[in-house]
């Protein structure tokens, strides 16, 4: 993420990183909530990890993960840590796929899903609207939309909890999640 002389991230620079990594949508899904401007807004990309200490996050007021949660592999080890280091009120948005019942046989679809993680080797969690909103408020994360759009389930949650006092070994590294 680029920086301008401020310490803000550069608005130029968060609109060509939404919209050539995360799709015109996650652009178009940030502008309905007035955060595609947000002057302290943080995004993680999938295709680069990062290290972030507590003290790198404390300014942050919207993080935006561009990875599906389906793809993250350690999912509850991410938001746990997320929940932990971010600030009270902070956003947090992201988009999963939703998986999709074959035939109305949900055994049908988990053995598709797993079979296939098996020939790609990655991970790709079965999700949908009412697991995801359970997931995010198990961790703190209070829910205020979930919109699909083109296939993907985009959501905007924030963190209602008060981050715990950490000892500064505890940072965010996105190579264990991603």
């Amino acid at each position: 993420m680029e920086m301008i002389p401020s310490g803000k991230p550069s608005f130029s620079t968060t609109n060509f990183c939404l919209t050539a990594e995360g799709g015109k949508n996650f652009f178009h899904y940030l502008k309905r909530f007035n955060l595609a401007k947000e002057p302290d807004l943080l995004i993680l990309s999938p295709n680069n990890h990062y290290y972030y200490e507590e003290i790198d996050l404390r300014n942050v007021r919207t993080l935006i993960n561009l990875k599906k949660l389906n793809l993250t592999k350690d999912l509850d080890t991410f938001l746990n840590t997320l929940i932990h280091i971010l600030p009270r009120n902070v956003n947090f948005i992201g988009c999963f796929s939703e998986t999709k019942i074959l035939n109305g046989n949900e055994f049908l679809s988990e053995l598709s899903t797993r079979f296939n993680n098996f020939l790609d080797s990655r991970t790709d969690h079965n999700m949908d609207k009412k697991n995801v909103s359970d997931l995010l408020e198990k961790y703190g994360f209070k829910v205020i939309d979930m919109t699909e759009m083109n296939e993907l389930t985009y959501f905007y949650s924030q963190n209602v909890n008060q981050p715990a006092k950490l000892k500064p070994y505890w940072h965010l590294s996105l190579e264990i999640f991603h």
